[in-house]
């Protein structure tokens, strides 16, 4: 089967070059969630090619970037102006006549998943499937409209979500995060499947880093407060364990204060934004990551952090909240904050970082198998080549 993944997946060469000129440049997350989901519908025998939004702004009067191919995808990027009002009707323009080229011909062989928060490019994707009869999955990692912006850029945001509302319930086929997202989004009742994340099957395990003795706690991903930073933060030095650090890695509203927090306490430490194998190999050396995502923000029903996927796959115990997203097939894999408040989460971590050295490891190691056997990129994409003989 030949599938066009449209995304802006890029590949690992033009997100370096995107870091070499924004060194704020952070989007590891979907990014690796896309490349080892296509890299696993190779693995299965498809064709795939990534056809990609991604750019470089300030670069002359549009981006171009050659066509690509890496680990079996082959990456094509849809040339466009840096002016955002002529990029978005040129990507409706563009991705129809190209989808619409595309269904001509052995549409049966033939499928489009396409990333549902990626706006202009759905809206032209959307009319030229319906108009051939193609399979269009829509992958819908988060809810539109309630993501977290930054304020700049808050209010046009608001509008493709608006826009998002209109097309969501049209793809043929879908792929949820969470239960409550298949809930809200498909009101046809098309077929569909639940895939919290994934990781790399072909991931070679290795024995955790030691860290000279320390008892290192590691988050890793948005520093905003509400995702419960300041819990964290305030519940770790709360806890006041001997030996005990706290590593951050990311960047967010709450990085501002992080300083603050540094002076402090100097077991307080903040790395920023950091490549991805920096921080994976960090997560290896840490004894315990934590996840203090609060559950009552509405958010937290429609998507699964992907950063659970990868702190389970890195060998290292888990604490995480008892997110709604989260199935309970989860929770004997990980430590559990029952109470989400600086009191309970500083007497959690007392508790597990009193535990034996040996009986942490157990717990990440648990963990690191359940999600290799479970969640790998490869059974995960054989699902969705299932999902898509669906009617």
């Amino acid at each position: 089967m030949h599938i066009l993944y449209l995304s802006a997946l890029a590949s690992q060469a033009a997100i370096e070059e995107a870091r070499s000129r924004d060194r704020s440049f952070s989007s590891y997350a979907i990014q690796k969630f896309s490349r080892l989901l296509t890299e696993g519908l190779t693995v299965n025998g498809c064709k795939i090619t990534a056809l990609s939004t991604f750019y470089l702004p300030k670069v002359g009067l549009g981006y171009r970037r050659k066509t690509e191919i890496c680990n079996g995808v082959k990456y094509n990027y849809i040339s466009s102006p840096n002016f955002h009002p002529l990029r978005y009707i040129w990507l409706i323009i563009y991705c129809f006549f190209r989808i619409l080229i595309f269904g001509l011909f052995n549409r049966k062989e033939k499928a489009v998943i396409c990333d549902v928060l990626n706006v202009s490019a759905c809206v032209g994707t959307l009319a030229a499937a319906h108009l051939v009869g193609l399979s269009c999955v829509g992958l819908v990692t988060d809810m539109p409209g309630l993501l977290v912006y930054n304020k700049k850029g808050s209010e046009k945001m608001s509008l493709a979500a608006q826009v998002n509302r209109l097309y969501l319930s049209k793809f043929s086929h879908y792929i949820f995060m969470t239960e409550q997202a298949n809930k809200v989004i498909n009101t046809n009742q098309r077929p569909y499947i639940i895939m919290e994340g994934l990781v790399d099957g072909r991931l070679l395990v290795k024995d955790n880093f030691e860290t000279d003795g320390k008892r290192v706690v590691l988050y890793a991903g948005g520093l905003m407060e509400r995702y419960g930073l300041k819990m964290l933060v305030e519940g770790f030095m709360k806890a006041d364990v001997a030996g005990s650090e706290l590593w951050l890695y990311g960047s967010g509203n709450f990085a501002e204060v992080l300083p603050y927090y540094e002076r402090k306490d100097p077991r307080i430490h903040y790395f920023g934004i950091r490549p991805n194998e920096d921080v994976v190999e960090a997560e290896q050396k840490a004894v315990l990551l934590v996840n203090p995502r609060p559950t009552h923000e509405e958010f937290t029903k429609y998507s699964f952090p992907s950063k659970n996927m990868e702190y389970m796959v890195s060998g290292t115990a888990v604490l995480t909240t008892k997110l709604p997203g989260m199935p309970v097939d989860y929770y004997p894999h990980v430590y559990l904050l029952n109470e989400e408040n600086t009191e309970a989460f500083a007497a959690t971590i007392r508790k597990i970082l009193d535990l034996p050295m040996e009986e942490l490891r157990r717990k990440g190691r648990d963990a690191q198998q359940w999600v290799l056997e479970n969640k790998n990129n490869i059974i995960q994409s054989r699902r969705i080549l299932e999902l898509l003989l669906m009617k």
